[in-house]
């Protein structure tokens, strides 16, 4: 009998899981857009983390600077953020492009870094574990 109900309560929710629990709102923020902010916020936050310096130096704040950069309040962007949450399917595929742009900029950065390694005649990899 427990099985039965887990099995129910498991069906429904590989069900719902593609379905949109709420209506998107009116100014709602395109996919692209999103995935544009997402990143620019991971970026500035990796900063802050890394060099929180930097962003006081200049009396930058995150969301403010995301906000203002992108015409958006944070009524917009919490609303938006809400509807795509509420649909998993397009809140992956928002989340994989944030991600795909970050390893594409990750990539590409280790690249220069180890081009100007090469020409300086240091040949250390900088990708490489060297536990």
């Amino acid at each position: 009998m427990i099985n039965r109900f887990f099995c129910i309560g498991i069906c429904f929710l590989v069900l719902s899981c593609g379905n949109q629990l709420m209506e998107a709102p009116e100014d709602l923020i395109s996919k692209e857009k999103m995935s544009d902010i997402l990143y620019d916020i991971t970026l500035i936050n990796s900063i802050d983390n890394s060099h929180p310096q930097v962003l006081k130096s200049k009396n930058i704040k995150v969301m403010d600077f995301v906000f203002k950069k992108y015409g958006i309040d944070s009524t917009q962007f919490v609303q938006s953020d809400l509807y795509y949450a509420s649909v998993p399917a397009l809140y992956e595929e928002i989340y994989q492009a944030v991600e795909d742009r970050l390893e594409r900029a990750r990539d590409s950065t280790s690249k220069l870094i180890q081009d100007n390694r090469t020409k300086d005649g240091d040949t250390l990899d900088p990708l490489e574990d060297y536990d």
